[in-house]
């Protein structure tokens, strides 16, 4: 494997309740890696979405 620079596992347990929250925030995030979802809430708290659909939309109509 290449080096990696995160070098430091990090395993927690949680309960149903807790994984199908943790489960639908991550869904909501539409992050690709769970792992960096995680990282992203431990480091700065929240995730946010921002919808681009109508700048896309109009960016398609304008080319």
């Amino acid at each position: 494997m290449s080096k990696r620079t995160r070098i430091h596992p990090v395993q927690f347990y949680l309960n149903d309740d807790e994984q199908y929250i943790l489960e639908e925030k991550y869904r909501l995030s539409r992050m690709k890696s769970k792992s960096a979802f995680l990282r992203k809430m431990i480091l700065y708290g929240f995730v946010y979405e921002v919808d681009y659909s109508h700048i896309r939309k109009m960016n398609t109509l304008l080319g």
